[in-house]
């Protein structure tokens, strides 16, 4: 029995030095791979200081072009945010006539020495510039952002899937209206075209001009026919603009003859005024008593203090046609990179500022635009803002069009803004007009399609 204890002794220190080992070399193994992972660590920062340091830094300064200078307040903010967040300046360009703006962005965009980004227009506009292999593809920016940007939005400024441009604002096309003025002369907003109608005439006969319209700088006459037309007859507006109906047709000449009676009885103010310069504080003073335009517009307003649901509102023009939908147009407009961007990646971190909600807050706040981004706040907008969002995007009967410029071939919108500025000077010739349109319409779709 004493032997049998000695030898279970024995067997125990022999398993208690076993265990001390085992733990040992594990400890060991602990603390070596420790060290190694302490070394990776340090290893990986080093590489990444270093990295850092070796980086190229943005080239600058960026260059934008746009056919929005009025829009200074907006860009001053975003450059400032965009700077302070990457450091580079952003050097703007700006134009007012829209023919000489069209033909600096297309002759610059094919080189190095064109903008970097630039403003431009939706549908085949974009597409265009697309198929001859000028812009950069986006796409890439919008996967951080999913879910935060209406795909219908985005498909505007798409071209067989792959997206070219950001938007810049989507606006609807309404009537703003100075509400003092009406308040006045006890008038209220029309619900039918007759109210319209009679709304004009009392203002009229009081020294009110009732509309503020202009043809100058080469792209404004389309407004009102695009309103007319699109709010009476929406099949047959998208079927003339899209080469699938002629021109010379009942509905089209029913425009003309509806915007010609309020040419003669002139509810129009002169048409040389300036849309930027003149309107707004005409309509400030109560000289003009009524606008119609893009909501982008009221950033106008907003530049002379004039403040939203205090001094001016807004309704939907109503149609002349009776039983006809509530119909608003609208615009989305895209900004660009240029595939030949000098300043490339610079650009691409524009847009990626831009599309993001600090760059959309910023330009949102700046210029009062509803943000089409989902998450961006929407109480800093003042109640006219808010009527919009109600009476237009929250309306499920209200049909949104195309506005003219977006919804036709680029070949088409400024020629046939020349045909409408002649109708504007010469109101009788609108027949002749009509015919003008309609042959430069079928030359022009003709061409298009046999490069298809």
């Amino acid at each position: 029995m004493k032997k049998f204890f000695i030898w279970l002794l024995v067997c125990i220190s022999v398993v208690s030095l076993g265990l001390t080992f085992t733990g040992c070399k594990k400890e060991a193994a602990v603390t070596e791979t420790t060290a190694a992972q302490a070394e990776t660590t340090a290893a990986e920062t080093t590489a990444a200081a270093a990295e850092e340091e070796t980086a190229e830094p943005l080239s600058g300064p960026l260059r934008l072009f746009t056919d929005k200078p009025g829009w200074q307040t907006g860009w001053d903010a975003i450059f400032a945010g965009f700077k302070e967040a990457t450091g580079v300046d952003v050097e703007m360009t700006g134009y007012t006539e829209i023919d000489t703006y069209t033909a600096a962005v297309k002759t610059g965009i094919p080189s190095t020495q064109g903008p970097d980004v630039f403003t431009w227009w939706s549908n085949y506009k974009i597409a265009d510039l697309a198929k001859e292999g000028l812009l950069e593809d986006l796409s890439p920016l919008f996967e951080a952002e999913q879910g935060k940007y209406n795909p219908g939005i985005l498909d505007s400024f798409s071209y067989e899937g792959t997206i070219y441009g950001a938007p810049v604002l989507v606006a609807s096309w309404l009537m703003f209206y100075n509400k003092p003025v009406f308040e006045q002369y006890g008038l209220s907003e029309p619900k039918t075209w007759d109210e319209f109608m009679d709304i004009c005439e009392t203002l009229k006969s009081n020294g009110v001009t009732p509309i503020g319209f202009t043809i100058g700088g080469g792209w404004t006459s389309f407004f009102w026919f695009q309103q007319i037309f699109a709010s009476n007859y929406p099949e047959a507006y998208y079927a003339v603009c899209q080469g699938e109906q002629s021109w010379d047709s009942e509905e089209v000449k029913k425009t003309f003859e509806i915007w010609k009676e309020m040419i003669d009885k002139g509810y129009f103010t002169d048409p040389g005024v300036d849309l930027g310069n003149d309107v707004p504080p005409m309509f400030a003073k109560g000289e003009v008593a009524m606008t119609y335009c893009g909501d982008w517009y009221t950033a106008y307003f907003d530049a002379i203090e004039l403040k939203g649901g205090e001094d001016y509102s807004m309704f939907v023009v109503p149609p002349y046609e009776q039983n006809r939908t509530k119909t608003v147009l609208y615009e989305a407009g895209p900004i660009c990179i240029s595939k030949n961007a000098k300043n490339k990646e610079t650009a691409q971190k524009f847009i990626e500022y831009w599309i993001s909600d600090e760059g959309q807050q910023i330009w949102s706040e700046a210029m009062k635009f509803v943000s089409p981004n989902s998450a961006t706040p929407k109480d800093h907008l003042d109640s006219v803002k808010q009527k919009i969002s109600t009476d237009v995007f929250g309306d499920p009967d209200a049909k949104l069009l195309v506005r003219f410029w977006d919804v036709t071939l680029e070949t088409i919108t400024l020629p046939a803004c020349a045909s409408f500025d002649k109708f504007v000077l010469a109101p009788d010739t609108y027949e002749n007009v009509i015919k003008e349109l309609d042959e430069m319409s079928s030359k022009a779709w003709e061409e298009y399609r046999a490069q298809q």
